[in-house]
């Protein structure tokens, strides 16, 4: 009678799993390879509504659309053309994952894009940068200079902010006053989430209008807290100085800065 040891039997399961998957790669290359671009846009398009691509070329796992625009009501944005690389293995391990990068003039996007089985999407090492005009979207907001963001690690979870580590900065920024462009200098806002639903800016700033400080937001309770010292140089207008002032309702302290504690709901 022939045995079979201990060691030969477990390689020999090691075998057969390896043997399957090599199997299920295979055939999954061979039904995806000659797959065209456009299937990978619908999958896409499927996730996220709002986005619209144009003139795709490539394959499944490696494609482009020369033009891709977010659409949200009335509003489009152009985010210029778009690349990606999706990873095999992230299929067979039913997380898809790719490589997505945008680029339109100076605005760029660079990101890691997971989705999980459960529907959690997740960002590595993303980056981008845009122009401070485009909040003009959403708010009315007389602002110039570049958003620029390098985010580690985001996590949503059914539409909920889970995971937020990075930074957002605002470079070269300006501000209309009156009918005059007011160059104010450069701000950074490193982003933490020490609590689930809470979110934490630390906030700094250097330049005309200086600015060293935190933002708390609580998502669950739809509420924010300011507690920030800013300080204005003399070379910018007396009325913008005296106009910061009354909005903030803060009066300079002794080293001439003012103390900002705001805090409120939406």
């Amino acid at each position: 009678m022939m045995t079979i040891t201990f060691d030969e039997f477990i390689f020999d399961r090691r075998w057969r799993r390896r043997a399957l998957i090599a199997a299920i790669i295979w055939f999954s290359g061979c039904l995806l390879y000659g797959t065209p671009a456009t299937l990978f846009a619908a999958l896409l398009r499927t996730l996220t509504p709002a986005l619209q691509l144009q003139n795709v070329a490539g394959s499944f796992w490696n494609g482009t659309a020369a033009q891709v625009f977010w659409q949200q009501n009335d509003q489009v944005i152009a985010l210029g053309s778009v690349e990606w690389h999706l990873r095999p293995w992230s299929l067979l391990w039913l997380h898809p994952s790719a490589h997505i990068v945008a680029n339109y003039g100076e605005q760029f996007f660079d990101a890691r894009v997971q989705l999980s089985p459960l529907g959690t999407l997740t960002l590595d090492k993303t980056s981008g940068a845009l122009p401070a005009s485009i909040l003009s979207y959403w708010a009315p907001l007389p602002a110039r200079g570049q958003i620029a963001f390098k985010l580690d690690r985001v996590e949503i979870a059914r539409a909920q902010l889970r995971v937020l580590q990075g930074a957002l900065y605002w470079q070269q920024a300006q501000w209309q006053w009156n009918s005059h462009w007011l160059a104010l200098g450069d701000y950074r806002c490193e982003l933490q989430m020490p609590t689930a639903q809470q979110i934490r800016c630390a906030l700094q700033g250097q330049g005309k209008l200086s600015i060293d400080g935190d933002v708390n937001v609580n998502v669950s309770e739809r509420s924010w807290a300011l507690q920030t010292r800013i300080k204005i140089e003399p070379t910018l207008p007396e009325d913008f100085r005296q106009g910061l002032q009354v909005m903030l309702a803060a009066q300079p302290d002794a080293q001439g800065q003012l103390v900002v504690k705001r805090s409120g709901r939406w």
